[in-house]
């Protein structure tokens, strides 16, 4: 038999083994197949909005001025800025804020009094993409507006 043959059957082999899982149904647990078992579909959600989200890091200066914070403000990666500080924060973690106006104080050149993250979401809709910003998150939060 030549090397040829051998591989054609091998495959051709592999390939019956497909239908053994539909010739002897296990229900939910399928053994017989060992790829049968892998969760593809697990966590599949319905169709929906396609939403995606940017997330954009400012500090506050004391004079009021507003400027742009990247990773290289920080001194890290910017997965690590993400993980560490933007996210926890655009989430409302106060202490992520916290942190970071100290990170920046200790390492920029500029006094902070304030840092923000201003959500930018895009959303997919029939008429094409619709960008909204949602509301800027502060540290320390603004205070209150006095009623007069």
């Amino acid at each position: 038999m030549s090397a040829r043959t051998k591989i054609s059957a091998f495959i051709l082999v592999v390939l019956a083994l497909h239908a053994l899982p539909v010739l002897s149904y296990q229900g939910a647990q399928q053994t017989r197949w060992p790829f049968l078992v892998w969760a593809m579909y697990a966590r599949s959600t319905p169709p929906g909005p396609i939403e995606a989200f940017v997330n954009q890091l400012f500090a506050v200066l004391p004079n009021g001025t507003m400027r742009k914070i990247n990773y290289r403000d920080v001194g890290m990666s910017a997965p690590a800025l993400a993980a560490i500080y933007t996210r926890p924060f655009s989430r409302g973690d106060s202490l992520a804020g916290r942190w970071l106006v100290d990170r920046l104080n200790r390492l920029g050149p500029d006094s902070v009094a304030q840092v923000g993250v201003r959500v930018i979401r895009y959303r997919l809709v029939h008429s094409g993409i619709a960008v909204d910003t949602l509301p800027d998150v502060l540290y320390p939060p603004a205070p209150p507006a006095t009623a007069r």
